[in-house]
């Protein structure tokens, strides 16, 4: 089992304005900064957490690339390790038959993003693998003294988040979602909100809105890839959500 990197934060309410959480971006850099713009995210008062998958099957990958490499430098900031910046990492380091997964699951647009870049600046590819491999897996913090956990896909049921394994919170799905019962509020990306079944109570829900389920889960991948889709950023102190223009 590989070791988990988890970022501690501690008791947070108070140090902070707000504390955002942005879901998948997935190479949609027009939509981050219309959500980014919406929330009016200031660096100096907001703590961030982006949960991942940066890249692949947008026009702007290595766009989107760049930033979650920038802001990952603010002192008030985690960016995550999404199952797609994992499936980069093996596609280029390790060239096991893992790797032939990446391309076809939009790896192909971020190659080739990539390539051209390389053309001009050689040492970018080594700069965002270290990138990739030094995002850590989870993050935990307390608000009022509640556990808040987040992380890319979400946790194996009954397990500590210390001994979660690594596919597990980059690639888990449905039985996170029907079998989670722990204490912790989990935040995730991962799974498009519009590809979630029918939810009791929750008939009407809008597809690209960010989904609270009623076991302490909060998905926020609401389709940032998706002609309709959209990405959301909320406040965890506030519950308060704003989301790229749809029309865009």
């Amino acid at each position: 089992m590989a070791e988990t990197k988890i970022v501690e934060l501690g008791e947070v309410a108070g140090k902070f304005e707000r504390f955002l959480v942005i879901g998948d971006i997935h190479g949609r850099f027009d939509r981050l900064s219309s959500v980014i713009n919406k929330a009016k995210y200031s660096p100096e008062k907001d703590f961030l957490i982006l949960l991942g998958d940066y890249t692949d099957r947008g026009t702007e990958n290595l766009h989107c690339l760049q930033w979650a490499m920038r802001v990952s430098e603010l002192p008030n900031t985690v960016a995550l390790r999404g199952n797609h910046e994992q499936m980069m990492l093996i596609y280029y380091i390790l060239k096991t038959y893992e790797s032939t997964i990446w391309l076809p699951n939009g790896g192909n647009k971020t190659k080739a993003e990539m390539d051209k870049w390389c053309e001009k600046d050689p040492g970018f590819l080594k700069k965002a693998l270290y990138f990739i491999d030094a995002r850590p897996l989870a993050c935990r913090a307390y608000i009022n003294g509640a556990e808040y956990i987040f992380c890319h896909a979400g946790l194996k049921p009954g397990l500590p988040l210390e001994l979660q394994e690594e596919d597990s919170l980059l690639w888990i799905r449905e039985i996170f979602y029907n079998g989670y019962r722990g204490n912790a509020q989990v935040v995730v990306g991962h799974t498009p909100t519009p590809y979630v079944g029918e939810i009791p109570g929750m008939e009407n829900r809008d597809p690209y809105y960010p989904v609270k389920l009623p076991n302490k889960i909060l998905m926020m991948d609401t389709g940032s890839f998706l002609p309709n889709g959209r990405i959301s950023c909320t406040d965890i102190f506030t519950g308060k959500i704003w989301q790229s223009d749809p029309t865009i």
